[in-house]
C-alpha cells in the first residue's frame, strides 16, 4: 500500500480528473483516418489536440480537474510542456499494440518515468482470468514490478485494463463485462498489483458500477476509476459518463479518439482548417467534462 509520501494528487483529488488522452502510438493514432498517418502528421495532430486542451483549460470546465495522456515517442515535447505548466499528466509504460503487456523501455522505464515527472503512469492490458495461465503469469508478474516500482515514487499508477464490451442489442450503448473485470481485478490484486486509478471500459449499469468500485477498494480504499472511451460513439460515451458521475468512487474519464478521431481526419482530408478543428476538440473535451460534473449541454 503507498504511503502519504507517495503516490500523486491524481489519485488522491477529490475533484474529477477530467483527461484528454492522446498516447496513442501509430497504429491506434491513425486507425481513425482510412488513409493512415505518417509519422509527421501523428506529430502534428497531437500538437493540434494539445493546443485544442489549452483552449479549453483556458476556458475552465469548473468541477474537473484538467490532464492530459500523452506518450514519449510523439509527444514528449508537449509532456515536458505540460509538466512544466502545472498541468497533471500520465504517460504510458507499454509498448503498443503487443499481446502481451511489455515495457516500451525494458527495465529502464523507471528512468524515464523519473526523467519526465509525470503524475502517472499509465500502464495498458488486455487481461482476462480465462487466459492461458502463462500469459496471466507474465503480465501479472510484470505489472507487479511497476507497482512495487511507483510505490516509492511521487508517481500514481493507473491501470487501464480491458476486458471486453457487449451489448444488449443494437440500439443500446456497449457495457462492460463486469464479471468479467471484477473478476481479473481481483486476481491481479491477489498478485500485489496495486493501482492508484483503474482506467475502466464505461457501464450503463450503476448496480455494475458500485460492483467495480466496491473491487477496487477491497486492496485500496483510496483507489478511484475513471472511464474510458474506446473510441465509442458520443451517445455511449454520455451515458457512461452519467453513470460514472453518479456512482461514489468514480471520479472522472480518461477518453481520446472519441474526443479528436473525427476532427484531426477533418483535418487531415482538408475539409477542416486547423483552428476550427481546435475549436471543435476543445469543445467537445469541454462539454463532456461539464457533463460529468452535472451540466447536461448536449
Amino acid at each position: 500500500m503507498r504511503g502519504p509520501e507517495t503516490g500523486s494528487a491524481a489519485a488522491d483529488d477529490s475533484t474529477p480528473f477530467a483527461a484528454l488522452a492522446f498516447d496513442h502510438r501509430k497504429r491506434n493514432f491513425s486507425s481513425v483516418r482510412p488513409a493512415g498517418m505518417t509519422d509527421e502528421q501523428i506529430r502534428l495532430s497531437k500538437e493540434l489536440i494539445f493546443d485544442a486542451f489549452e483552449v479549453a483549460r483556458g476556458q475552465g470546465p469548473t468541477g474537473m480537474r484538467p490532464g492530459v495522456i500523452i506518450d514519449e515517442e510523439y509527444g514528449a515535447d508537449l509532456a515536458r510542456r505540460a509538466v512544466d505548466s502545472g498541468v497533471e499528466v500520465a504517460m504510458p509504460v507499454e509498448r503498443a499494440a503487443q499481446p502481451v503487456f511489455t515495457f516500451e523501455y525494458g527495465d529502464d522505464f523507471g528512468a524515464h518515468l523519473r526523467a519526465f515527472r509525470p503524475s502517472c503512469a499509465k500502464a495498458l492490458v488486455h487481461y482476462r482470468t480465462t487466459d492461458a495461465d502463462d500469459v496471466r503469469r507474465v503480465q501479472a508478474s510484470r505489472l507487479r514490478q511497476l507497482s512495487d516500482f511507483l510505490s516509492g515514487e511521487p508517481i500514481a499508477f493507473m491501470l487501464e485494463l480491458i476486458v471486453g464490451q457487449r451489448a444488449d442489442d443494437e440500439r443500446a450503448a456497449p457495457t462492460v463485462q463486469a464479471d468479467s473485470l471484477c473478476a481479473a481485478m481481483a486476481e491481479l490484486q491477489e498478485a500485489g498489483v496495486e493501482p492508484d486509478i483503474w482506467k475502466v471500459e464505461g457501464t450503463t449499469s450503476r448496480e455494475d458500477a458500485a460492483r467495480i468500485v466496491a473491487q477496487a477498494w477491497q486492496q485500496n480504499a483510496q483507489a478511484r476509476c475513471v472511464v474510458l472511451g474506446a473510441s465509442a460513439s458520443e451517445r455511449a460515451v454520455r451515458q457512461w459518463l452519467d453513470v460514472a458521475a453518479a456512482t461514489p468512487g468514480y471520479s472522472g474519464f480518461a477518453i481520446g479518439r472519441s474526443i479528436w478521431g473525427g476532427s484531426i481526419t477533418g483535418w487531415l482530408d482538408g475539409r477542416l482548417g486547423r483552428g476550427r478543428a481546435v475549436e471543435e476538440i476543445a469543445s467537445t473535451y469541454r462539454r463532456w467534462a461539464l457533463r460529468y460534473g452535472g451540466e447536461r449541454i448536449g
